[in-house]
């Protein structure tokens, strides 16, 4: 393993092992974002939830993890997990190794299909979990009319 690939995974190790309120949105050269197409929609209209792991060091970063992250959840006024039903994915263990080049992005959006849904207020946020990497971005609130 190369220096810098060590040193940014002992950062990011010592990130991820830090107890803290949340989970950071960036840790070790890696930043999660999320975006929505809109943050307020008819009910049975689609929203497209577009999350981005942006590699910002400036060298590759390369890491094994499974082919679900980055991962969005939704959650209701209540803040209970909506979106995926059951409060988690159900994802087969086929791991991939993720390599990014220095300033790269990894983009992968999802289609939120709204017709099942209640009108009212909803959170999206986003996850990715890679070896020891845990990234979480800060809630986006949606309206449902």
């Amino acid at each position: 393993m190369r220096p810098r690939t060590f040193a940014s995974l002992a950062v990011v190790t010592a990130l991820a092992c830090h107890e803290g309120p949340t989970t950071p949105s960036a840790a070790g050269g890696l930043t999660l974002a999320l975006a929505l197409a809109r943050t307020e929609l008819q009910r049975g209209e689609p929203d497209t939830i577009t999350m981005t792991l942006t590699n910002s060091n400036a060298y590759p970063v390369s890491l094994s993890g499974d082919v679900c992250e980055p991962r969005p959840y939704i959650t209701d006024a209540r803040g209970v997990t909506v979106l995926p039903s059951g409060g988690d994915w159900f994802c087969i263990d086929v791991l991939i190794r993720l390599t990014l080049a220095a300033g790269e992005r990894q983009t992968r959006t999802f289609a939120w299909l709204t017709s099942a849904f209640s009108s009212g207020t909803y959170s999206v946020y986003a996850t990715f979990t890679a070896q020891e990497v845990r990234l979480a971005t800060q809630p986006t609130s949606l309206r449902l009319n």
